[in-house]
């Protein structure tokens, strides 16, 4: 793809992301897309058949957002509730400030059928530094890393709804996470 080609492509992705987010799949227009990318109609149809198409690529891209956050995460050097922790409210961050990411989370709860799921790029993760967690010896006796996995995707994916609503839970997620933290830590050194 020609340098040119190339910007108009990530513009029109940057513009159906803002669309989306403000007004949902079906509210969203290609013309006001195609206005605010600062493209024609026909460069829009060249990079996209279909409104569908478009927002399967803002949804690719807002997955592409997530992976540097995961494999940094992952490839930490503290302790695994010290990542879980970061990679938590970076996760958070993300749909308060990144209107791709913000986009595909609301395109996932309208359209769930139109693409991987962005939780496919963190939930494994958070399982993974839950294991990790427990073999440091960093969990609570008696709590399962699954079940600790579930409670977190669930407080993230409630954290993204209400960021997608346009509000904030009224609680910052540092003080979230410090009551799951003192719910599911064993040791003293949390």
């Amino acid at each position: 793809m020609q340098e040119r080609a190339a910007r108009t492509h990530r513009a029109l992705i940057l513009a159906a992301a803002e669309e989306f987010d403000r007004l949902g799949y079906e509210g969203a227009s290609l013309a006001r897309i195609s206005r605010g990318a600062r493209a024609s109609m026909g460069a829009l149809t060249f990079h996209f058949a279909t409104k569908s198409d478009l927002a399967a690529a803002v949804r690719a891209a807002g997955r592409e957002s997530v992976a540097p956050v995961v494999r940094s995460a992952l490839g930490g050097t503290r302790a695994p509730l010290e990542e879980l922790a970061e990679l938590t409210f970076t996760l958070v961050r993300l749909l308060e400030h990144d209107v791709v990411a913000r986009a595909t989370a609301r395109l996932e709860r309208e359209r769930p059928r139109g693409g991987t799921s962005l939780a496919l790029e963190w939930v494994p993760a958070l399982r993974l530094l839950l294991e990790r967690a427990s073999a440091a010896g960093q969990l609570r006796p008696g709590v399962l890393p699954e079940t600790a996995a579930v409670l977190l995707t669930l407080l993230i994916e409630g954290a993204w709804a209400e960021i997608g609503r346009g509000r904030t839970a009224g609680v910052a997620p540092g003080r979230v996470w410090e009551l799951v933290l003192h719910g599911v830590s064993g040791g003293a050194d949390k």
